[in-house]
């Protein structure tokens, strides 16, 4: 009596700690607790990836809301007219720009003199001269002598804003291919993650081009991938994710037939997640996507406790649930093993996907432990026929073929991994957007010659004025790239504010040739020589042009992705290249380590390099596991450690043999779902070994492997890489799984004891 009164004071304890949870995470969503979604967060800090990830952060903010549409075709000016409307209708846009040049005269008027174009940088006084002249008498030409007369501002003007955009009619677009694509641009309204903000945008692009077939249309911009990526999530859902969580539930209904069963399986895992989820919120201050994705993989095997209890419940009722505890404690201890070797490694990530499936698995353990025993529902005699059915599934009496073929099939798998295997991470693998977008998205960008921001250069310095001359010390080499043909073009703030050094030297010219070229000019174009005076008193006192003036203004503000302050204080540039060959790669990576203050980053190959960094720091402590889990169990079960270990790493071996035979890249997501095989196989395994020939087990097993290849095996069938990788993998890994058993399962000679309660003609 004091034991189960011991035990019932623990369950009402684990019951409070369960209600504290649920009232923590309820305060944490209503707080709107912080989620990451950014791989590079989940590997270590460091001076430089702060840095960078400052500039991406920046560099997403002033791209992710933008959208662009290029429209071709009869009429397609008329047709722009149409879709703007549209747009402007779906009530999801911010605005559309301007349909007028961005020409800010009277903003930049004061900095002139400051400001010189190439085209009069190296001209002489006479060129200077020839220029006012023909500004002068050129017919049509708004030209004021009294105000400017050598063009300076207008000179500055042209250059900075040339570039692709022409505006014809008071429309803006670009010629290119042989023919005029009219161009929008526009901000939307909110997040272009947000279904609110996607469909109405979307769906008006879509009916503007069901009306205009004979338009040719291309689109960029986020939104348009979120959308799709929000369809495809629909679509799966309703399909993968509907038809397996049907699937489970008839499998689990046939199997057992009764409603308090079933909630007695759900319940376990349910509550590992609400364990698990408000606590690593707590640790970690913030919760990745990634561990929500891995964190899924409790249900795999958490709910294997339940299955394992109520399975020996239907064909034992008369037997104590003690013998079933020491297999359980055995099958949580290997997988928190598996998972907590991981708090070790100096990855924030994957300490917090440790954290996570540790408290899940503990959570869910705790709830088989303390609650199922005192929650008997009846169990339906079909279990039994069931499980007696499924103990037919052994291996012949004299088994030496099947054992001696399996040996050379593991061999020959083990070994095509060792050479074959290759790794995958290449970030593009894993872009779930549609060809067809990927490839608008990149004639929009080569017709408008914008930078996508995949390519940059991160400039650092002391002060704003040493930043724009280390700006300005790259034009040389980027230009070399550029005529040498390895590079599309570049773009900086440089080009827009020069240095504070560079505006004194270019007003110390503009003295001169004003000195030079003013009283020929005046004298040439009969003007009165006192006018001299007039034109040249500006020049005395000119401000200097500031990044902060010139982002403030109208045509600056395409610019603003360019400049940022940085946590420390300390201003940071950017360099945007598009078009950016291998070799010119190598030249950008030289041309950094050479340049103090400058960071090359290529966006996919850094963020694939880290998640094969992840990848690699995974397999690196998923082996050690290994490792630990061959010592704990050759130490337990001595001679008859192979029957644990071979489903769990049988299935590894066969799974990484059958990636290598067919080519395939191993990226992180097929390592997530090894683990998820391998708790599995480990729980096959120990049940196998503790409770050999015993048909309770081996219908466990079945139905954990069932259901876990129904909820991620067809997972498989997925458009989205990621969860097309994790998919493959438990699907591969799970039916191995299944299929080793049988080879590591013993036979007793009490095996008839185990079946006292199956129906006589079943056996």
């Amino acid at each position: 009596m004091r034991g189960r009164d011991r035990e019932r004071r623990v369950a009402l304890v684990w019951g409070l700690v369960l209600a504290a949870c649920a009232l923590l995470l309820i305060d944490q969503l209503w707080r709107g607790a912080p989620v990451e979604s950014r791989i590079t967060a989940l590997l270590p800090d460091t001076a430089e990836t702060t840095r960078f990830a400052e500039a991406e952060t920046h560099l997403d903010q002033a791209f992710a809301s933008r959208l662009l549409v290029l429209v071709s075709g009869p009429d397609a000016a008329e047709a722009m007219v149409d879709l703007k409307r549209r747009l402007q209708a779906s009530g999801s846009l911010e605005g559309i720009d301007d349909e007028s040049p961005p020409r800010p005269d009277r903003v930049l008027s004061p900095y002139r003199y400051r400001l010189l174009a190439p085209p009069l940088d190296d001209a002489s006084a006479s060129e200077w001269q020839e220029r006012a002249l023909s500004r002068l008498f050129t017919p049509g030409l708004d030209a004021e002598p009294r105000r400017d007369p050598f063009g300076l501002l207008d000179a500055w003007l042209t250059h900075r804003l040339a570039g692709p955009v022409t505006w014809r009619d008071g429309m803006p677009g670009v010629t290119a291919e042989g023919r005029r694509w009219q161009l929008l641009s526009a901000s939307l309204a909110g997040s272009p993650y947000a279904p609110a903000q996607q469909g109405p945008v979307v769906e008006a692009l879509d009916a503007f081009e069901g009306d205009h077939p004979e338009l040719e249309v291309l689109r960029a911009g986020l939104v348009f991938h979120a959308a799709a990526g929000t369809r495809q999530a629909k679509r799966e859902i309703t399909t993968i994710g509907l038809g397996s969580l049907l699937g489970i539930l008839l499998l689990l209904a046939w199997t057992f037939r009764r409603p308090g069963v079933l909630a007695s399986l759900v319940l376990p895992v349910a509550a590992g997640i609400l364990f698990a989820l408000p606590l690593t919120w707590t640790l970690f201050g913030t919760l990745n996507l990634l561990t929500l994705a891995f964190g899924a993989s409790l249900i795999g095997v958490a709910v294997d406790y339940a299955l394992h209890l109520q399975c020996a419940r239907a064909l034992h009722p008369r037997r104590p649930l003690t013998r079933l505890w020491p297999a359980l404690a055995l099958g949580l201890a290997s997988s928190l093993t598996a998972y907590l070797v991981q708090l070790a490694t100096p990855l924030p990530g994957l300490r917090q996907m440790a954290t996570f499936a540790a408290l899940g698995l503990t959570g869910a353990w705790l709830t088989v432990r303390l609650w199922l025993p005192r929650l008997a529902p009846p169990h339906h005699p079909a279990t039994a026929t069931i499980a007696a059915r499924l103990d037919r599934c052994r291996l012949p009496p004299r088994a030496g073929r099947w054992q001696a073929g399996l040996a050379v099939l593991l061999l020959a798998a083990l070994g095509l991994a060792l050479v074959g295997l290759r790794a995958g991470d290449d970030l593009r693998r894993l872009n779930p957007s549609p060809d067809t977008l990927i490839e608008q998205q990149q004639r929009v960008q080569a017709l408008l010659q914008r930078s996508g921001g995949q390519h940059y250069l991160l400039a650092t310095a002391a002060s704003g004025p040493r930043l724009l001359e280390r700006l300005e010390t790259l034009e040389a080499p980027l230009s070399r790239l550029v005529a040498q043909g390895q590079l599309s073009h570049y773009r900086h703030l440089a080009q827009a504010v020069p240095s504070p050094q560079r505006q004194a030297a270019n007003l110390q010219d503009v003295r001169q040739r004003y000195a030079q070229a003013l009283p020929g000019l005046l004298e040439e174009a009969g003007l009165p020589p006192a006018l001299e005076a007039t034109l040249t008193d500006p020049l005395a006192e000119t401000p200097v042009l500031t990044p902060n003036a010139w982002l403030s203004t109208p045509a600056g503000a395409a610019d603003r992705a360019l400049w940022l302050e940085t946590a420390d204080g300390r201003p940071a540039a950017l360099v945007l290249l598009d078009g950016v060959t291998p070799r010119a790669t190598r030249t950008l990576e030289a041309l950094a380590d050479d340049t103090p203050g400058l960071h090359y980053r290529d966006r996919v190959a850094t963020l694939s390099e880290r998640l094969g960094h992840l990848r690699q720091q995974i397999g690196l402590w998923l082996g050690l596991a290994v490792l630990g889990l061959v010592a704990g169990f050759g130490w337990r079960y001595r001679r008859r450690a192979w029957r644990v270990l071979l489903p769990p790493l049988g299935a590894v071996v066969l799974t990484l043999g059958l990636f290598a035979a067919l080519g395939t890249g191993v990226t992180l997501f097929h390592l997530l779902g090894l683990l998820l095989v391998l708790g599995i196989g480990l729980d096959a395994g120990i049940f196998s070994t503790e409770h050999p020939g015993d048909p309770a087990a081996w219908l466990a097993i079945s139905l954990s492997c069932a259901s876990s290849l129904l909820a991620f095996g067809l997972l498989s069938f997925s458009a989205t890489p990621a969860l097309h990788h994790l998919g493959l993998t438990c699907l591969v890994g799970l039916i191995a799984t299944w299929g080793l058993v049988p080879f590591a399962r013993a036979r007793r000679r009490s095996d008839q004891h185990h079946m006292e309660h199956v129906p006589h003609g079943e056996r």
